[in-house]
Formats: structure tokens, C-alpha cells, sequence
């Protein structure tokens, strides 16, 4: 197989000069004629677009160890073999993702419902402790990722598009499941009661029965079901997944009440921080508070940035039965650093870990305070920077599509063109808040008042904003009452496309 690097490219995608995807085939694999040819093809569409494709020989650190250098996808075209699969030549999951080639049809297909669907497919990812599967079949190739994502390509002269748009986003940005180490970490500081917060928390158990008729929200993946070749692999997984006893799918999550203030014109921010601002790239700030520059339009503001709260819950749990004493969990974004306080008192037994959509939840919060500070500058009348500051948010995440056509007016949906990461990822953070961004001057241009948000995951899932968990509950279930919400499972790729647009 011919491994080399490019001189140059006009046709990057999704990649970029600066930040080119870099890859290199795993040698020491069994490969069927179909994967061989699969991984051939592969190889010469990834460098088409401009990947840096390594020769193995080339990235290897430590010759007498046979280890990896970071920052690179390993691709294992075939079967590996106990003791020498490709993670037994990394030195960080995180750093160094994974993707597996396999010779047959995607276990999915076989398996009845949408969690034995999820399930079967985990099953290969922890066998093989990979990242990244793509089964490979007479007419179809489908790419799975740990997160649940299920996408079936079909072999229709598009493979090229389908490298490009499909799995080079999921490979560029692998699902990485958060550590509470990489926050600023307070076991045992969250009191419900003493910090005025269960009132607040109480929806996550009023909404419950609710997200339960729904259907929407799987419940858990144990890492204890999943068969692994030894227990050496399995503690390889166990630490990648943070010591987490498995995985959850979706997510419930209540933003605190925030203070906001009008946003600024871009005339009254250059009078207020002045020649001594210390603003850069449209970003400023002035003691302890932050601020944003942004265009809608031809409309130019300067908001303010807050401290954000929201309380989620943990990852692992059963979203539609929250115990609000020990699934509860608080995230904050505080000067700009990830806070994550963990349950007072709770059974040490207890897997209590940050969502694998820390940063994206964040990441709608902050979003929410500053189109709020927008709005109550230009519409002063406005209802969503009073439910903001006096009530908070709630923002839900399931893996599936909502028909825009069938949600209340005031809701405007976004992302649909995004590149299709996944919500664990950075890059899903930055669409959630530029997203919401954009539906705020969608809304400033239709009739509707801004009510709230649908953040479209192509090939993922939708995150929801609206006014409580209750609220959103009862919103999606008037809406799959009309036919408009629809679960992931096995995902066509027209199909889906087709359903965003």
C-alpha cells in the first residue's frame, strides 16, 4: 500500500493548512481481499483531500517499543491480534484515536431495538479498543462511533463526498470523553438546598415521567456487559472513559437564572473601554467582565459575557428517572475556566462524571446570555432575556431529528450544514453558541419572537433550548404526537441530509 505525503492540495474539506488531519495504516492486521481494496481506496481519497498520510515506520517514537507519536488517527485495515492491537503502540486514546476496518455487514442491521442496535456496536469498539469502526460490506460501508452515531454509505460513485463530508469530521474530531481532572474539580461542594438551587433541580424530576413517555432518552451501555479481550484492555478502556462504569445516551440540563444587561453598539463600546481597552480580535475586557463583539446583519454589538451555572445530569444515569440527590451535578464556566462541583454526600459507589457534552452545554449557556443581552437591546420588550435572568434555561439532547415544520413558532433550527461532530467535541461547542447566534438573526428577521433554539448534530442528534425541562417535555411530546421527532438508529445518509434541509 503506497504511504506518502502529499506536496500540496486545492481540495481540503473539511481540513485545513494549518491544522491538516494526519493518519497512518496500521501494518500488523489479517485483511480480507475487500478490506484490502476498501483500505487502498481509502488511502488515495484521504490524500486526494489533502490528509497527510503517514508510512508507519515514519511516526514511530520509539523504535524498540514500536510506540506512536501523538496526534495522528492509526487506521487498522483488519483484524488485529491480542497483544498487538493498535493501542498496545499508543500512548494516549485521547491524543491517538483509533478507526477499525472490518470485512461484513454492520452488526445494527441484525439487532431489533435502537439500544441493542447502540450495543452491538460498542461490543466491537471495546473488543478492539478502537475509536472509530467502519464495517464494509458487498454495496454499503457504514462508519459507527462510540457515541452512538450509526451512518450507512452506500457504494453509489460518492465515495469521495462521503469521505469528505461523513468521516473525515469524525475522525478530525473524535468523541473524547471528558475527565473531571481536566476542570476545576469540587467534590462534594454541590448542596441543592443550601445554595437555593432545588427548586431548579426539582424540574429534572417533575419532567421525568414526561422524558420517560417520550422514548427518547437510552439509558446505559455498562462497561461490565462489554467483552474484552483481557482484563489489561479493559482497564485501557475503563481509563479512556474516565473510570465511568459505562455509557449513557443524551442528556437533561437547567441553566440557572443569569443577570443580563443590554449589549452594546459597537460606538458605545469604543467610548466605553477607549484607547487603554485591552480588546482583541472582538474580544475585550474591562476588570472582571467579559465581552464579545457581534455581527447580525449590518448591526454591529458588543455583549457581555457572564459567569454561566447549569445543572446537568451526570453522566451514566437514567435521564428519565433523576434522583436529584445523586444524579444531579453542577457545571459552571467562570472566567472562562470549566467548574464541576459533584453531589454532596453521595456513595462513593456512585460513577459521578461530567457529560460527554460538558463543553457544548456550556457552551449554549453562555450563548443564551449574550443573545439575551442582544435582544434586550434591540427588543426591549422581549420574553427571553426576563425568563433568562429571573428562571434560567433548560436545554435537552437525544440522538434523533425534529421536523422544523412541526415545532412552536419562536423556534428557529441551526446546524443542519455543520460538518457532522459530535457533541463531546470543541468544535460542536463553537457551532452551538455561533449557531444560536445565527438563529437569533434569523428570528430578528421573521415575525416570530425568539423563543428558543433546535441545534441540529448531523448524523447525531438535536440539543433544544427552551424555557424548563417540563416545558421541553411537553413540547416534544406534542410534537411526536405530530410525527416530527424521529430516533437514530442505523442512518441512511440521503435520508438524513434530506430530513435537515
Amino acid at each position: 500500500m503506497r504511504q506518502t505525503e502529499p506536496e500540496s492540495s486545492e481540495e481540503l474539506g473539511y481540513v485545513t493548512r494549518e491544522a491538516k488531519l494526519e493518519v497512518t495504516f496500521f501494518p500488523h492486521v489479517d485483511a480480507s481481499p475487500r478490506v484490502q481494496k476498501f483500505a487502498r481506496r481509502l488511502q488515495e481519497v484521504l490524500l486526494h483531500l489533502g490528509v497527510t498520510v503517514h508510512a508507519y515506520d515514519r511516526v514511530l517514537i520509539d523504535r524498540s517499543r514500536r510506540r506512536l507519536r501523538d496526534r495522528l488517527v492509526v487506521i487498522a485495515a483488519g483484524e488485529m491480534a491480542t497483544g498487538n492491537l493498535a493501542v498496545d503502540h499508543v500512548s494516549d486514546l485521547r491524543t491517538t484515536p483509533i478507526m477499525g476496518i472490518i470485512d461484513g455487514p454492520c452488526p445494527a442491521h441484525a439487532a431489533a431495538g435502537l439500544q441493542e442496535k447502540l450495543n452491538s456496536v460498542v461490543t466491537t469498539l471495546a473488543w478492539s479498543i478502537i475509536n472509530v469502526v467502519i464495517y464494509v460490506d458487498d454495496d454499503t460501508w457504514t462508519v459507527c462511533t462510540m457515541n452512538g452515531a450509526i451512518v450507512e454509505l452506500r457504494e453509489d460513485g460518492r465515495f469521495k463526498e462521503h469521505v469528505r463530508t461523513v468521516l473525515i469530521p469524525k475522525l478530525a474530531a473524535p468523541v473524547v470523553p471528558p475527565h473531571a481532572a481536566d476542570f476545576d474539580l469540587r467534590e462534594g461542594s454541590l448542596e441543592l438546598a443550601e445554595n437555593g438551587f432545588a427548586g431548579f433541580a426539582q424540574d429534572f424530576e417533575r419532567s421525568g415521567p414526561l422524558w420517560a413517555e417520550t422514548g427518547l432518552m437510552l439509558f446505559h451501555t455498562s462497561l461490565e456487559s462489554l467483552s474484552f479481550r483481557n482484563r489489561y484492555y479493559q482497564r485501557i478502556a475503563a481509563a479512556f472513559l474516565d473510570h465511568r462504569t459505562g455509557m449513557s445516551y443524551g442528556f437533561l440540563a437547567r441553566q440557572l437564572p443569569v443577570p443580563i444587561v443590554p449589549a452594546l453598539t459597537g460606538e458605545e463600546a469604543g467610548e466605553l473601554f477607549g484607547a487603554d481597552s485591552n480588546g482583541s480580535n472582538g474580544f475585550w475586557r474591562q476588570g472582571s467582565r467579559r465581552y464579545v463583539e457581534v455581527h447580525l446583519g449590518s448591526g454591529q454589538f458588543v455583549a457581555e459575557v457572564p459567569d454561566v451555572w447549569v445543572l446537568t445530569t451526570r453522566s451514566g444515569c437514567d435521564k428519565s428517572h433523576v434522583d436529584i440527590r445523586r444524579d444531579v451535578v453542577l457545571l459552571g464556566l467562570v472566567d472562562g475556566q470549566v467548574v464541576f462541583e459533584t453531589p454532596a454526600g453521595v456513595d462513593t459507589r456512585i460513577d459521578c462524571k461530567p457529560s460527554y457534552d460538558t463543553l457544548t452545554i456550556l457552551a449554549h449557556a453562555a450563548a443564551n446570555a449574550v443573545v439575551a443581552g442582544i435582544l434586550l437591546r434591540v427588543r426591549p420588550e422581549a420574553e427571553f432575556p426576563r425568563m433568562l435572568s429571573r428562571n434560567g434555561a433548560a436545554l435537552a439532547h437525544w440522538h434523533g431529528m425534529v421536523d422544523p415544520s412541526a415545532l412552536p413558532p419562536g423556534f428557529v433550527v441551526h446546524g443542519q450544514s455543520n460538518p457532522p461532530v459530535s457533541c463531546s467535541t470543541y468544535q460542536s461547542a463553537v457551532y452551538a453558541f455561533t449557531g444560536k447566534l445565527s438563529a437569533l438573526e434569523a428570528s430578528l428577521d421573521g415575525d416570530a419572537p425568539f423563543a428558543g433554539d433546535v441545534h441540529v448534530e448531523p448524523f447525531h442528534g438535536v440539543n433544544i433550548t427552551g424555557a424548563s425541562l417540563m416545558a421541553l417535555a411537553e413540547m416534544v411530546l406534542a410534537i411526536i404526537a405530530k410525527g416530527g421527532v424521529t430516533q437514530f438508529g442505523v442512518q441512511h445518509v440521503d435520508s438524513v441530509m434530506q430530513a435537515h434541509r
